[in-house]
């Protein structure tokens, strides 16, 4: 063996172990988030609709149910039109922490059959305008899975 590989095995050799020592202590966010809504100075917990979820071999998915049901049995949020919403997601109740990868949230507010879109990428939206009784509906993506989350809003 010549020098030159000799040495680049032997580098190789050794830095290997510290490579790993990353991957190995790495934490992995197996569970799901939590979501909250923060109006103004209030901040509400948003309550879990559907969900898929990764790493867990089902046992946080949830079936297949209507949000509008799940938010009509909320207690319901006033807000003024057209003001400011903020999402905050945790995970295992570290505040403001956002762990997971590949993240999309997407925030809708539907009135009957109407679906006005209040973002898609951000964590601060805009309430609708026209008052009424709207179903808040979040929905997180992410590569660790998907969860949705609702709200009774009431714009008036």
């Amino acid at each position: 063996m010549n020098k030159s590989k000799s040495v680049t095995f032997l580098a190789t050799l050794l830095l290997t172990p510290f490579l790993l020592t990353g991957c190995i202590g790495e934490d992995y966010y197996e569970s799901p988030p939590e979501a909250f809504l923060q109006v103004g100075d209030e901040l509400y917990k948003l309550k879990e609709g559907n969900r898929k979820w990764n790493f867990t071999e089902g046992e946080y998915d949830k079936e297949y149910i209507s949000l509008k049901e799940v938010a009509a049995k909320e207690k319901q949020i006033s807000v003024n039109p057209g003001s400011s919403g903020f999402l905050i997601i945790e995970q295992n109740e570290i505040e403001g922490m956002n762990p997971y990868s590949g993240v999309s949230i997407g925030v809708v507010a539907r009135k009957g059959e109407d679906l006005t879109m209040l973002n898609d990428a951000d964590k601060t939206f805009f309430f609708p305008k026209e008052k009424g009784n709207y179903v808040l509906e979040i929905d997180f993506d992410s590569d660790q899975g998907d969860t949705e989350f609702v709200a009774n809003i009431k714009v008036e």
